[in-house]
């Protein structure tokens, strides 16, 4: 017996050591405590972000579809553009923002967030971030992956395998093409009905709603993100986007409508530690003028219904965004 205890000691002690390693990277790594990790935003940030950018919109796709730098630049005379990407959340901004000192030339912030980036059981490809990842602590790292500790070892052996994205790379002239429409991705197409998600907490297929815990790690950290974020004293609007009728009389009552709500109150609380943060919830307060023709999906927008959508947020916003930038008059938390 003692034997066979001994061989398998000797078996699994490479496993359990680069385990280790690999846990413990973000702890001695340059690159996990620097790198940004997400090729899209660097790239908008390089090309789309000039010298004389004075708004800046980022967050996720709802931001990416749905925000026209061009609106918000006709409406007030400020030069806009949307760094904003596919499931972009705030602490890889946050590092994006250190490494590149964009917000030292600009003067307003429109972040667009979602209930995903603060759900401890999204864990899937592409909805928790190499950044997000690599700020938790150990612990964290281990609770958030209590279920799939194996996906942990693969996503952290995989970013240690990459080139560091630590530094600040020059930009090339032409080397990624012009930046397009100010970095605005319009959607074309509009809501198919009826609606057809399963609404079982633990079952259900739209993945930023499974088995949720909202005030563990990714709270954590994506509140420490907001707190340096806000750190620069530009104007931050963060937003809790808008979603189509039909989708919120699909969901109304429902785990699904009482976790948005919530996560309304987080942002809400989190923004009012700010005197130069303000939460607009366009879910809790629709619009009535976004009905689901200008909708692509449940919860996306199309490009006229981003047109419109940018109109909203700019009379919402307008005045904030043309007060002088000194004399440190910042929106304030609140609707």
């Amino acid at each position: 017996m003692k034997t066979l205890a001994r061989k398998l000691t000797l078996l699994l002690a490479p496993f359990v050591l680069a385990s280790l390693a690999l846990l413990t990277y973000s702890s001695w790594s340059p690159k996990a405590r620097q790198g940004i990790f997400d090729p899209q935003l660097e790239r908008k940030l390089r090309f789309c972000v000039l010298d004389g950018t004075a708004v800046i919109v980022a967050g996720d796709s709802r931001a990416e579809t749905q925000v026209v730098p061009e609106i918000i630049e006709r409406r007030t005379g400020l030069p806009t553009a949307n760094v904003a990407t596919p499931a972009g959340d705030l602490p890889t901004l946050s590092r994006a923002i250190g490494q590149y000192g964009v917000l030292g030339r600009a003067r307003a912030l429109i972040l667009s967030t979602s209930i995903f980036q603060i759900n401890d059981a999204v864990t899937a490809p592409g909805y928790l971030s190499a950044a997000c990842l690599l700020d938790m602590t150990l612990m964290e790292k281990l609770l958030v992956y209590r279920r799939a500790p194996g996906r942990l070892l693969v996503t952290l052996a995989t970013l240690a395998a990459e080139p560091d994205r630590g530094t600040k790379a020059a930009p090339t002239a032409g080397a990624d093409g012009p930046c397009l429409w100010k970095g605005f991705v319009g959607l074309e197409g509009t809501l198919r009905l009826p609606i057809n998600i399963s609404l079982d907490p633990h079952t259900t297929e739209h993945s930023w709603y499974r088995d949720q815990h909202l005030h563990g790690a990714r709270w954590r950290v994506f509140h420490a993100a907001l707190d340096r974020i806000a750190a620069s004293n530009v104007r931050v609007f963060l937003i809790q986007a808008p979603v189509s009728p039909a989708w919120r009389a699909y969901t109304a009552g429902t785990f699904v409508d009482r976790a948005e709500r919530e996560f309304a109150t987080m942002l809400a609380e989190a923004a009012r530690r700010h005197g130069n943060v303000r939460f607009l919830d366009f879910y809790s307060q629709p619009d009535a003028r976004l009905e689901n023709g200008v909708f692509y999906d449940i919860q996306h927008l199309n490009a006229s219904g981003a047109v419109l959508f940018t109109g909203i947020l700019v009379d919402r916003i307008g005045d904030d965004l043309r007060a002088p930038a000194s004399g440190e008059r910042h929106a304030v938390g609140g609707g």
